[in-house]
């Protein structure tokens, strides 16, 4: 008796590992995993560029208003440090031209800004350095999910875009929970704290979409007619999905992208 129970508990434990290495060695997993990552180079981009910019407007405050871009003022602090380096000529090949740089040179020259230490610009130059390297980062964490994403679901990446279409397979749990959902339930992946303050209070308005508001057909329409935008293109992709994960050869993203702007045209 008990050594049949020892050789069940081995069968057992050697089936769980058996599916725990499938799950992990399924490509989704890895998108899951970059698209977490992605948002969190997001986050910390922003936070740490939001302090190097307080931090360089106690010398150059006038700097803000002009260059609202967080990547152009951290290049700026990077390339010029103290504001009276700052030329117009410089900056056109380090921004491009913007139409801003006369106008940045002049203020930089009558700015004022209180002069900063040798040391504190240094620790500033190179925080504006490291989180531009961060910026960099996302952008090859992004090909790596776009490619990845174009590979595991042709269809779905191409209708959806590959960040925005990992983003909604990460929230679902996978491929799989991706296409056994309804359209319904894709329409609002991402809006579930929503959702759930209006359950718990009925005067409080349902959301209509979630991360798919971001897409570029519910984008284009007029706000009232957003939530029917959202509710074709969920459909949409709903279907997409489903053509992936059950292997359909067929490149259905066409079709299903032709629809959906014949749809938006209708909305506008």
């Amino acid at each position: 008796m008990a050594r049949d129970i020892d050789q069940l508990r081995k069968s057992l434990i050697k089936r769980a590992k058996k599916q725990v290495q499938e799950r992990y060695s399924e490509t989704d997993v890895d998108i899951i995993r970059a698209i977490s990552v992605l948002g969190d180079l997001d986050n910390t981009f922003n936070l740490l560029a939001e302090n190097a910019i307080e931090w360089y407007g106690g010398h150059f405050p006038e700097l803000q208003s002009i260059v609202r871009d967080n990547e152009a003022y951290l290049k700026i602090i990077k390339e010029f440090g103290e504001k009276e380096n700052i030329s117009e000529k410089k900056l056109s090949k380090l921004l491009g031209e913007t139409g801003k740089e006369k106008k940045i040179e002049e203020i930089s020259k009558s700015s004022m800004g209180s002069p900063v230490k040798k040391n504190a610009l240094e620790e500033l130059q190179l925080l504006a350095s490291n989180t531009l390297e961060l910026k960099s980062e996302r952008k090859k964490l992004q090909e790596f999910i776009e490619k990845e994403m174009e590979k595991l679901t042709p269809n779905f990446s191409k209708v959806a875009g590959g960040v925005l279409g990992a983003r909604l397979m990460a929230n679902a749990g996978g491929l799989k929970q991706l296409a056994m959902m309804p359209a319904s339930t894709m329409q609002l992946l991402g809006a579930e704290k929503a959702l759930f303050r209006h359950l718990k209070n009925k005067k409080i308005n349902g959301p209509k979409y979630g991360f798919i508001y971001g897409h570029p057909i519910v984008k284009q329409v007029p706000g009232k007619n957003k939530g029917k935008a959202a509710r074709s293109l969920a459909s949409k992709l709903v279907l997409a999905a489903r053509a992936d994960y059950f292997g359909s050869k067929k490149d259905v993203s066409k079709e299903i992208l032709a629809s959906l702007e014949k749809r938006a045209t209708e909305l506008k």
